[in-house]
C-alpha cells in the first residue's frame, strides 16, 4: 500500500510522487451508452452515489486508453464508468471498474484516488476504422473483446475538458472515503460520431457489470483521440450526510 508521507506526496513501491501528476501521451477511445436506471443503481451497489437519470436512463462510459511513459508508468487501462450525482446533487462520473496492465499504477490509482484498478492482461489496438481490446486475466481466461469504430466527425481543433468525478472504494489507503476530483484533458485529433460497437463478454464480475449498465448494443456516442493530455491532481475528501449512506 502506498504511504503519505506528505502534502499531496506519496511513497509507492521505492518511489516518491507528488500530485499533481501530468499524462503526457495517452490515447483514448470511449462509447457512450444509456441503461435503464435499475442496472445503473445495481452497479452502484454499496456506494454513497446515486445514478444521474435523465428520462428514465442512466448514462454510461465504456473507456479503453493506453498510457505513454509517464510518472505512473506506460500502460493500458479499461474503464466502466457511470454518471452519477452525489451528496447536493453534485454530478460527475464515477468508474466502476478499472482493469490495467500495470502493477505500479494499480497500486497509485486506489491509494491516491480511491479507482478500482486491478491487474490484467490485454491486446489494445488503435487502428484506422476501430479500437480493438481483448482483455484477460493474468491466471488466464477472456474477460472481453471489444471493438469501438471511429466516428465519421474528425475534430479540426484541440478540445479542453474539465470532467468532475467521484471515487469511493471500501479498501487501500482512501477506504470507506467518497472522494470528489476534477479530471481537466486536453484531446487533439479526435474523431466522434454514432460509431459500431461490437463486444464478447465472457463470465466476469466486470462484464456482469457491463451488461447491467447497457454495454452491448449500439453506443449512443463514440470518440476517439488522438492524443490525451493533463493533470491529475488530489481528490478531496467529502462528508456524506447520514440518509445518504447505504
Amino acid at each position: 500500500m502506498a504511504e503519505r508521507i506528505g502534502p499531496r506526496t506519496w511513497s509507492i513501491q521505492g518511489e516518491t510522487v507528488t500530485l499533481p501528476v501530468t499524462i503526457t501521451d495517452a490515447r483514448i477511445s470511449a462509447a457512450v451508452f444509456t441503461a435503464p436506471a435499475a442496472g445503473a443503481r445495481e452497479a452502484l451497489a454499496g456506494v454513497p452515489l446515486e445514478p444521474l437519470v435523465l428520462f428514465g436512463r442512466a448514462i454510461t462510459v465504456l473507456m479503453t486508453i493506453h498510457y505513454g511513459p509517464w510518472v505512473l508508468k506506460t500502460y493500458d487501462e479499461v474503464g466502466v464508468g457511470l454518471l452519477v450525482r452525489g451528496p447536493r446533487g453534485l454530478p460527475g462520473l464515477h468508474i466502476v471498474d478499472l482493469p490495467v496492465t500495470g502493477a505500479f499504477t494499480r497500486e497509485a490509482g486506489q491509494d491516491f484516488w480511491a479507482l478500482p484498478k486491478w491487474l490484467m492482461d490485454a491486446d489494445l489496438t488503435f487502428g484506422a476504422a476501430a479500437t480493438e481490446v481483448t482483455v484477460r486475466l493474468p491466471e488466464g481466461g477472456e474477460v472481453l473483446h471489444a471493438a469501438i469504430r471511429n466516428g465519421k466527425v474528425r475534430l479540426p481543433f484541440p478540445t479542453r475538458l474539465s470532467l468532475p468525478s467521484w471515487s469511493y472504494l471500501d479498501h487501500g489507503a482512501q477506504a470507506g472515503r467518497l472522494l470528489r476530483g476534477k479530471l481537466p484533458m486536453r484531446i487533439s485529433g479526435a474523431r466522434i460520431g454514432r460509431g459500431g460497437f461490437d463486444v464478447r463478454l465472457g463470465e466476469h464480475p466486470m462484464t456482469r457489470t457491463m451488461r447491467a449498465l447497457g454495454m452491448l448494443g449500439r453506443p449512443w456516442l463514440t470518440v476517439t483521440g488522438g492524443r490525451l493530455t493533463g493533470p491529475l491532481g488530489e481528490f478531496r475528501v467529502i462528508d456524506v450526510p447520514e440518509p445518504a449512506r447505504r
